[in-house]
This record gives C-alpha cells, sequence and structure tokens, in this order.
C-alpha cells in the first residue's frame, strides 16, 4: 500500500519567518515617531495597508517594503505634512530587511523531517514569490525530502483540489499540516482530507480565523509530535 501524504506549510511551520516582518513593522513605527506620527497609528495603519494591498499584489518582500513606503506618505498626507524621500529610502530599507533574514528551523524540524521522509509521502505547499520562496527550501537543506514543491500566489481549497488530482491522494490518508487557519487548515476541511493545526507563537494577524469545522482539527504543541499520531506507519530502513 502506498504511504500516507503529508502537505506542509513552509513559513512558520518550517522555519521562522513572521517574526522577522513583525520586528521590520516595529521598526518602521519607530521611525515614524521620530518623524512626529504616533506609533502605534503608524503601526496599525501599515497593518491596514498591507492586507488592503496583499490581495492584489501579493506576498512578496519587496511589496512588505513598499507598503512602509505608502504609509509613510499617507501619513504625511493625513497631516498635512511633506513627504521626503530621504525618508522614503529609509523606511523602505526597513522592511528590505526581510529579504535576507537567515532560515531559522523551528524546533523539532531538523530532527523529524527525515524520519517523516520514511514513513510518508511529503509534499511541500507554500505561498508566496515564487523565486524568494524556492530559495528559502533550498537555503533550509530540507529540499531532497519533499517529493514535490509547490509554490502558489494564494492558497485555497482549488489549491489543494489540484495537488490532490496531480499526486493521486487518498483524501483518507491525506493530511495538511501548517499554522495558520485561513491557508492551512479550512481549506484542507473544505476538500476531505486531514487537519493538523501547529500554533505559530507569533502569528500574522491576517492568517487567524475560526475553524470551518473545529471538531476535524487536530491542534499539536510542536512539531515533533507528528511522529506520534500515526503509530501504524512504521518506518523503512
Amino acid at each position: 500500500m502506498d504511504r500516507p501524504t503529508l502537505i506542509l506549510d513552509a513559513d512558520d511551520t518550517l522555519w521562522e519567518n513572521n517574526i522577522f516582518y513583525e520586528d521590520a513593522a516595529d521598526a518602521f513605527a519607530e521611525r515614524m515617531a521620530q518623524e512626529g506620527f504616533d506609533p502605534a497609528e503608524a503601526r496599525r495603519t501599515f497593518d491596514r495597508i498591507e492586507h488592503e494591498r496583499v490581495a492584489v499584489v501579493g506576498y512578496a518582500p519587496s511589496e512588505f517594503a513598499r507598503c512602509m513606503v505608502i504609509t509613510y506618505r499617507y501619513l504625511c498626507r493625513r497631516y498635512g505634512r511633506t513627504a521626503h524621500p530621504e525618508v522614503e529610502a529609509e523606511v523602505e530599507a526597513i522592511g528590505q530587511r526581510v529579504m535576507d533574514y537567515p532560515i531559522i528551523l523551528l524546533e523539532g524540524v531538523e530532527e523529524t523531517i527525515p524520519r517523516l521522509h520514511r514513513r510518508f509521502r511529503l509534499i511541500l505547499l507554500t505561498k508566496g514569490d515564487p523565486q524568494v520562496q524556492h530559495d528559502k527550501v533550498v537555503r533550509s537543506g530540507l529540499a531532497p525530502y519533499f517529493e514535490a514543491i509547490h509554490v502558489v500566489p494564494e492558497k485555497g481549497p482549488e489549491v489543494l483540489e489540484d495537488l490532490i488530482e496531480r499526486h493521486g491522494l487518498d483524501r483518507r490518508r491525506t493530511w495538511m499540516v501548517g499554522n495558520s487557519p485561513r491557508s492551512d487548515i479550512n481549506p484542507a476541511l473544505q476538500v476531505g482530507i486531514g487537519a493538523i493545526y501547529i500554533p505559530y507563537k507569533k502569528p500574522w494577524a491576517f492568517e487567524e480565523a475560526p475553524f470551518v469545522d473545529p471538531d476535524r482539527v487536530v491542534t499539536l504543541r510542536r512539531f515533533s509530535e507528528l511522529l506520534d499520531l500515526f503509530p501504524d506507519a512504521e518506518e523503512e530502513g
């Protein structure tokens, strides 16, 4: 019998991601305070603008930095101030910090992935800029463990349906593993595969959502607990 399948999310499931974006957003708010703006308002405004734009421009880190420039210009207009090019350059540089952050695997991932690889078909499903995401996968050192790596503009039920058909997956023996209720867990529930939720310590508010069927969600405290969920899937070799 074919091995069961785990479809794994990447950012904030396998490695740190959102903490770097949060740090950059906080630094932006502090820089706006130096310009005389209220830092809390600056942060709220940035979050709103980022959430509005992501549906249009996607998740590229360059667009994250662009949102900071747009927010600065918005605040200047709101309070009758003049936006200065040198400040725009500074805030854009703050946003661009996330483009070069190191890959830091989350607790237990490095030891657990090779063991999962021996027991399951592993498919990586992540959203964002293809070049950026593929680069992170390579830098993580985890690429050899995945049967397939899919980078998509957005996750949803239709994306999972495509993966199920493309890879000939048995819904009864397939699970989506991720930290995002909106992008990982709810789509899995909607297409009838298993849903394994591993909460991230500092989640992105944009990805928070109520589960569409809470009773079908398995919640783990850490990544390594995946090994204990399937006692019948014996390791090979």
